[in-house]
């Protein structure tokens, strides 16, 4: 069994193609808990609308506002006893071997490491709000190396490879993720290092199962990758952001974590080079 969760907000404009692509996935055997954030727009009637149709669609109804991070920890909190966990965004479209292709890889994972924390993830395609594509392989787009990050946490603690929506976790990795410290960021960067923290696995899936879509409220999205393509602030505050949510976790110091970020540049510069 899978507990989808589904945090929502003001999500009305593309919810119903989601809802379609979860209900039409090959792999049946999910529920799907929904908790909306405070929503002003007909989300919420979107999702009553769906909830009468399907009856493994759930409805939670709390409606307190808390922000992405937060309310799929409450998700997570409230929403146990499964096998399996898979996280949904209000505006993408799964392809329907999206849950069969990570379980497929996930029970693989299960019999070369029983009992540890496991998420697999998968890569995604990059469209905009129409569904065009942007780019066949966000990894690629935003020079993500997952290969080079899931093993070793000195780098996911700079640059996060798991992306929500993309992850399948076991209950093993639910369990060691909760709750969520002040310092978390998002739900998928947390859950990814503490996985790896408590000596369990992370596996990419070079797979593409789902249009990670692409407009203008998204909450984090996809970002191309240029050499030269930001800012010095911007780089100090996301340097500033990595520290934080890996300080006491990862790195003692400023000055471990400087160190770890250089040899994460230079490794990721040769990486891209051998693999081009």
């Amino acid at each position: 069994m899978i507990h989808i969760l589904l945090s929502t907000y003001n999500g009305a404009r593309y919810l119903g193609e989601q809802l379609d692509s979860i209900i039409a996935q090959s792999y049946t055997d999910w529920r799907l808990f929904v908790r909306d954030d405070g929503s002003l727009d007909d989300t919420l009637r979107i999702l009553t609308e769906y909830a009468g149709k399907d009856e493994r669609i759930k409805l939670l109804k709390d409606g307190e506002n808390l922000g992405a991070c937060r309310s799929f920890e409450r998700l997570m909190m409230q929403c146990g006893g499964a096998d399996y966990y898979a996280f949904a965004d209000q505006d993408d479209v799964w392809k329907p071997e999206k849950l069969a292709i990570c379980v497929e890889a996930m029970r693989q994972q299960e019999g070369l490491h029983p009992h540890k924390p496991i998420v697999v993830h998968t890569d995604l395609q990059v469209v905009d709000e129409k569904m065009h594509e942007i780019a066949p392989s966000f990894w690629q787009y935003s020079n993500i190396r997952p290969d080079l990050l899931d093993s070793r946490k000195y780098y996911l603690a700079i640059c996060n490879s798991v992306t929500g929506c993309a992850m399948l976790f076991n209950e093993a990795a639910r369990a060691a993720a909760l709750p969520f410290p002040p310092a978390a960021y998002m739900h998928d960067a947390w859950i990814a290092l503490k996985t790896l923290l408590s000596g369990g696995c992370l596996i990419p899936i070079h797979q593409t199962p789902i249009a990670y879509r692409q407009h203008g409220d998204n909450v984090l999205g996809a970002v191309e990758y240029k050499v030269l393509g930001r800012s010095v602030s911007r780089r100090r505050y996301e340097a500033h952001i990595s520290y934080a949510r890996a300080k006491g976790y990862v790195y003692r110091n400023k000055v471990q974590f400087l160190i770890w970020k250089m040899i994460y540049f230079i490794h990721r510069q040769w990486y891209t080079r051998c693999h081009e």
